[in-house]
């Protein structure tokens, strides 16, 4: 029996390689018979049959072949599905893995880009603020010059006022001191130190004043006495409006200068304040530009590696897709010999002598 087996297999070997579905009978045996081994078996299926060996036996085993090729095709069916699904599950593995990659190279780049583009408005920007703060800091020092001077003018101004009322004050009591009959003579040193005073002053007021104590001085009378009193007070009244408009004129000016400084102040720290913050920026854009490089390079790496393994993985598929194929073909080939040498058995070698027959025809 299991030389019987072994000598079918090579019959099935044999005829699947070199028979065409279309031959008849003749051209199968004829086409086995090419083969010396073949042509062996043959000549023992002869001999059995004419012995009367039974031919039944030989449907057995082409039926056990059949089955087990069957079997072994179900078998591989299973592994081939179960496979299939492994693959497809590591492939769109892959496959997510890869576009996750791709999304985070685009999110990444995306980042560097628009970090890149903030950084240098950033520092353009920066270098503006740094120009406005100098600008601010002059406009500041200026301004505060100006104030200064100002201030130091009213306060020269407004002493010129005091010595000036103070020499009106007392040209006044020498005057009234006249009227009421002190002789000149004992005025005389007080006369001439007020007299040289408002000459030092070289203000064009005093110009009528000075004229009238120049006559007082030769002549004393009611009458000129009486002009240059009304003279001194009319003078002093002006130079107390003149100081007043000049005090009112500071204190305008030094208003001003309060509410102008606070606002220069107030720019100086938002624009130290927005300086401070561009370069704490500019540090945050270069480390995240640099992260955001160093993850491109990375991800780039991993989303390399992840397509090299997917493409291994289909080749791999495919390699393992090829070899079912072939081996199911192979398969199907083996059975469909099985199928016309039990056609053959069947219809051309139901007795001993029809078998003999055909054989001493073909050969």
């Amino acid at each position: 029996m299991a030389r019987i087996i072994a000598i079918l297999t090579l019959i099935l070997a044999v005829t699947t390689a070199r028979v065409a579905k279309s031959e008849s009978p003749k051209e199968v045996l004829a086409q086995i018979n090419k083969d010396s081994f073949g042509n062996s078996v043959l000549s023992v299926l002869q001999l059995q049959l004419a012995t009367g060996g039974p031919v039944g036996e030989i449907q057995i085993l082409l039926n056990n072949i059949a089955s087990q090729l069957n079997g072994d095709q179900k078998k591989a069916d299973k592994v081939h599905e179960s496979d299939t699904v492994a693959f497809e599950k590591i492939i769109a593995d892959l496959e997510q893995e890869i576009a996750y990659h791709q999304s985070q190279i685009v999110s990444l780049s995306n980042l560097r880009d628009s970090t890149t583009e903030a950084l240098g408005e950033a520092e353009v920007e920066v270098r503006v603020v740094t120009s406005d703060i100098a600008n601010n800091e002059k406009s500041f020092a200026d301004e505060s010059a100006t104030r200064q001077s100002q201030h130091e003018t009213w306060v020269r101004k407004d002493a010129e006022h005091v010595d000036q009322m103070d020499a009106i004050d007392e040209a006044s009591k020498i005057v009234q001191h006249l009227q009421a009959g002190v002789a000149f003579a004992q005025l005389k040193s007080r006369f001439e130190k007020v007299q040289a005073k408002l000459m030092e002053s070289k203000h064009a007021l005093f110009k009528p004043l000075i004229n009238a104590l120049t006559q007082l001085a030769s002549k004393v009378d009611n009458k000129s006495i009486i002009k240059i009193l009304e003279l001194l007070a009319q003078i002093r009244q002006q130079l107390v409006a003149s100081r007043a408009s000049l005090l009112a004129t500071e204190e305008r000016q030094a208003a001003n200068w309060e509410v102008q400084s606070g606002h220069l102040q107030e720019e100086h720290k938002r624009l130290v304040e927005r300086k401070a913050f561009l370069e704490n920026s500019i540090v945050q854009f270069k480390v995240t530009i640099q992260e955001a490089v160093e993850d491109l390079e990375d991800q780039t790496l991993f989303l390399e590696d992840a397509e090299d393994s997917l493409a291994i993985q289909q080749r791999w598929a495919a390699e393992q897709e090829a070899q079912y194929e072939a081996q199911t073909f192979e398969r199907e080939q083996q059975l469909e010999v099985v199928e016309r040498l039990q056609e053959v058995l069947t219809q051309k070698m139901s007795a001993a002598s029809e078998f003999l027959q055909i054989r001493e025809e073909v050969f």
